[in-house]
């Protein structure tokens, strides 16, 4: 029987088998003949893994190979998994099965206990990252435009001094529903006061925001001081509606942000401890909104429709 060879890597990635995104960036580290080692959370339990804590190490068998990851030698942590599993708990599940999900959800988050190398990003703060209310508190202290925004359960909306006919209304956070045997999600939404206020809103709490309309929707993806914005229209014009539903039937547009726009977008990285962040902004009656920042944002379906090396981009600074 041979020996498995042991790998020492200068680059770890934490993803999944079916990212596109990771899929990109390890092509571009292969070109580089960097050190890596991919770690997909689908197929941990066809590891046998060991975590020390206080080294700390990382010891790691696979049919095919061993590995150590040691801060001695590692540089940089490629951070695609989620901080936390939004599905532990579905009710279908087995209840072996709900443990499994909780218990290496938090291994996820244990391998923390890198400190000393760089992170793309690191939970922590990821999982505050993702707070909406937190992400709008932050943009607004940098100086962005937010548009008026209230967090409820109530639906009396004529008691709240929201003067606007129409009303965007969006989730506090990401959903993900089981219905029957498909997925739901959840999508930003346009709907009336009238909507509202006969709405019973008691059962979970929602954001509502001033509606930008018309608005044109600008995605901008910041890796480190590195900006790439794109604008998002529909036959040459904007989208009223949440962008994403449109998704296979618009036009992705590389454009240059000021200078002091691309300055605020780096400055609220840094602000919430990230070196990589989709920001989404909305271009309204001549100003540029702060929408939300996604720190484990998608950006592989945007290489095809734009000449941006986001995945070149990443794997440079993994490995410098």
């Amino acid at each position: 029987m041979s020996k498995l060879q042991t790998i020492y890597p200068e680059v770890l990635i934490i993803s999944n088998k079916h990212d596109y995104s990771t899929d990109n960036v390890t092509y571009s580290l292969r070109k580089y003949n960097s050190s890596y080692l991919r770690l997909n959370r689908d197929q941990f339990e066809e590891m046998k893994l060991n975590l020390d804590p206080l080294t700390p190490k990382l010891y790691g068998e696979t049919s095919e190979y061993k590995f150590i990851i040691d801060e001695t030698k590692l540089k940089s942590i490629y951070f695609r998994a989620p901080t936390f599993l939004r599905d532990n708990y579905q009710p279908e599940l087995r209840p072996v099965e709900q443990l499994a999900r909780s218990q290496w959800a938090a291994f996820v988050r244990a391998i923390s206990v890198f400190e000393n190398v760089k992170w793309f990003n690191k939970p922590k703060n990821t999982y505050q990252a993702e707070i909406k209310p937190f992400q709008l508190k932050k943009a607004a202290e940098i100086g962005f435009e937010i548009p008026e925004t209230i967090i409820t359960n109530d639906s009396d909306i004529n008691s709240k001094k929201f003067d606007y006919n129409n009303i965007i209304l969006k989730s506090l956070d990401t959903v993900l529903l089981k219905l029957d045997n498909k997925e739901g999600f959840v999508y930003t939404n346009t709907v009336s006061r009238d909507d509202i206020n006969n709405a019973d809103l008691s059962k979970a709490p929602v954001i509502l925001q001033q509606p930008l309309i018309p608005k044109v929707d600008i995605r901008v993806t910041v890796i480190e001081d590195k900006v790439f914005a794109v604008s998002i229209k529909k036959d040459g014009s904007g989208i009223d509606k949440d962008w994403r539903i449109e998704k296979y039937n618009v036009q992705y547009e590389s454009i240059k942000l000021s200078s002091d726009l691309e300055r605020k977008c780096v400055k609220l990285l840094k602000k919430l401890g990230l070196n990589f962040g989709a920001i989404d902004l909305a271009y309204y009656n001549n100003k540029f909104y702060f929408i939300e920042i996604n720190p484990t944002g998608e950006w592989s379906w945007l290489l095809s429709h734009v000449d941006y090396p986001i995945d070149k981009t990443i794997a440079e600074v993994l490995i410098k």
